[in-house]
């Protein structure tokens, strides 16, 4: 028995054969993508777009100049952002819609009145909270969401800001308008910074004149309470102590030296004490000063800087007084018009030929994709890969489609015979040769069981064929329609079906009565399925059935039975206990692989059993170039022209 294939690696012609396969859905597909990108543009309304260059320079509104408190981070690319975001501002679009009279322009009210909210609105089911949140929305916002657009120009200080209009001459209007806007509110935000910093500043002048008067007359009645004119220096103190503490030292080492030599009453020892005393004291009376001095010269040096400080401050105010108030009056705006907007000659909107190419392919990559869902969808046998790999079952052959042509014999249906060497002869030769070489081991009869999952899948057709082939091979080949049910062969070949297998069974009639020997331009004996059974099953299993075949098997080289389709009925499992080997054929995306997958379970196929389990693909629609059955391009290779 065959193995399934787990290591089958998918080649790119596999998905080349899908495309393949399912080109039909890619081509819908592609076509009504593109017929709706063709539907959309076209009815598409006409929308120019006028657009307007400004520079945004890094200026600083300068009002302050210790420690640039209210000054603007322009170097970041934050202040450009913010710059952006005023530019799609309400209140900057609320001063276009009035100045420009936008609430009564007709594209604005077309624009307001349209779409999905307006049908809403008028929907007579829809609950009155809903409605609050399809109100009718503002000009400005009609404005922000679908006429304005703001494209800061990469790596530069520019941006370009433009209006989507119909008219050309009104887009260019409106963005030129926006950008002056734009300007004169940038100047009235700086004028009124401005005006606040002075504001500010005046305020807080008054209370620096009042601290620095204060502070005046602190000073004034310090000096007065101390009657000082000039604060001495009290570093020149600091130089008449040394100067005395160093001839205090001289006198007392010039009477100690004196000591020695005179006694304490000496006049010389007299005078020196003298001198060293009113020394002494004069110290100790400057000490006092130096003491008093230094008391009163540092409160009047916190009060004398405490003035100082105010006085500084205040003068350095009003300096910036004067300077903002100048610069508000002579303020210049940091933005700069490049290029106006001028009335563009062509739309911006519709865009039908980047339309057509984006539908073209967008359908046709949508169309792949749905191609690969179908196939993913699709459960039906396809290719020999999914009866060898996916159902590890073993493929016998591929019998491509024939038409049938009611003038000929059989229908049109008999390809297997003498007829020549087309694709479908040639393929049922393939079969026979390959039932004959796995059926090579069995002595004797060799006993085939043609079956189908489900009824129309050309069960009939195949065997039909098959026995012409085994007989053009030299083989003496009976063929019996088991189809107690359904029978069909009767009418291919052209028979009565009143004697037939039933009435063998049933004791009716002997073999040799209903035999058709030979059915006349195929040469085969077949026997019909006879008279209609009430119980087919029971009739198949009867002893009298296992007495005919093994009298068959006598007689002939191969008997193929023509089965029900072993979905629909028992009758299969019963007539698989006297085959040699079991024939499945199915039909070409129509059967379904889970109706196959039960296939060894329902016959009890095993590895072990001598029985042959294959699949005969029927109908198979063999396409030029088709990447699985390239094999099959050459049948009737060798077809000779008839000699002159």
């Amino acid at each position: 028995m065959p193995r399934p294939f787990p290591d089958y690696e998918i080649h790119l012609m596999d998905y080349l054969y899908v495309l393949r396969k399912r080109r039909r859905a890619i081509v819908i597909f592609m076509v009504l993508v593109l017929g709706a990108a063709i539907f959309l543009t076209y009815g598409e309304q006409v929308l120019y777009r006028a657009t307007a260059s400004l520079l945004i320079e890094r200026g600083n509104p300068n009002v302050v100049d210790f420690k640039e408190v209210m000054s603007l981070d322009s170097s970041s690319s934050d202040y450009y952002q913010t710059q952006y975001q005023m530019l799609r501002s309400r209140t900057l679009v609320e001063s276009l819609v009035r100045k420009s009279n936008l609430a009564s322009d007709p594209y604005v009210l077309k624009l307001k009145q349209g779409g999905a909210r307006a049908l809403l609105r008028k929907a007579a089911f829809l609950q009155p909270w809903l409605r609050e949140f399809m109100a009718e929305p503002a000009p400005e916002d009609i404005v922000i969401r679908k006429m304005l657009k703001v494209d800061p120009v990469r790596n530069s200080r520019l941006v370009e800001i433009s209006v989507l209009h119909p008219d050309p001459k009104r887009s260019a209007e409106l963005t030129n308008t926006l950008a002056d806007l734009f300007i004169k509110r940038s100047l009235e935000d700086r004028f009124l910074i401005s005006n606040q910093a002075t504001e500010l500043i005046s305020k807080q002048l008054v209370e620096l004149k009042d601290n620095v008067s204060e502070a005046d007359r602190a000073l004034q009645t310090y000096k007065e309470e101390h009657a000082l004119v000039n604060i001495p220096s009290i570093r020149g103190q600091n130089e008449f102590m040394q100067t005395a503490k160093i001839e205090l030292v001289k006198i007392q080492a010039q009477e100690a030296k004196l000591e020695k030599r005179y006694l304490p009453l000496h006049p010389k020892m007299i005078r020196l004490r003298s001198q060293i005393e009113g020394l002494q004291a004069r110290m100790d009376e400057e000490e006092k000063k130096i003491l008093g001095l230094g008391r009163v010269a540092i409160e009047y040096g916190q009060l004398e800087r405490e003035a100082d400080s105010s006085r500084q401050i205040y003068e350095a105010l009003l300096s910036r007084l004067n300077e903002t108030t100048s610069e508000a009056q002579t303020q210049a705006s940091n933005i700069i018009v490049v290029d106006r907007a001028l009335a563009p000659v062509r739309p911006f909107k519709p865009q039908p030929f980047v339309n057509l190419l984006v539908g073209f392919f967008a359908g046709l990559l949508g169309g792949i994709l749905l191609a690969f869902f179908f196939e993913y969808l699709d459960s039906s046998l396809g290719t020999p890969d999914d009866v060898e790999r996916g159902l590890g079952l073993e493929l016998f052959g591929i019998v491509p489609e024939s038409d049938v042509d009611p003038e000929k014999p059989f229908g049109g249906q008999l390809f297997g015979g003498d007829m020549g060497h087309s694709p479908a002869a040639e393929s049922i030769r393939a079969l026979r040769t390959a039932l004959l070489f796995h059926l090579r081991k069995v002595e004797g009869c060799r006993l085939i069981l043609v079956t189908s999952p489900n009824p129309g899948e050309g069960k009939s057709t195949i065997v039909f064929n098959l026995a012409a082939a085994f007989q053009q091979n030299h083989l003496k080949v009976l063929l019996i329609d088991t189809d107690l049910r359904k029978p069909r062969l009767h009418k291919l070949i052209g028979i009565s079906p009143a004697k037939g297998l039933t009435d063998i069974l049933e004791g009716e009639v002997s073999f040799e009565e209903a035999l058709v020997s030979p059915v006349p331009g195929v040469g085969f004996d077949f026997l019909s399925a006879g008279s209609y059974s009430h119980h087919p099953a029971e009739v198949l299993g009867s002893i009298q059935m296992k007495t005919l075949l093994d009298r068959l098997r006598k007689i002939y080289d191969i008997v193929l039975l023509d089965s029900s389709p072993y979905l629909a009925v028992a009758d299969v499992a019963v007539l698989h206990e006297y085959a040699a080997g079991v024939l499945a054929v199915v039909h070409y995306h129509r059967t379904d692989k889970k109706h196959i997958q039960d296939l060894k379970r329902r016959f009890n196929i095993t590895e072990q059993s001598p029985k042959v389990l294959g699949v005969v693909m029927n109908r198979v629609s063999v396409r030029e170039k088709d990447y699985y059955y390239h094999q099959y391009y050459y049948y009737g290779y060798g077809d000779a022209a008839p000699a002159k």
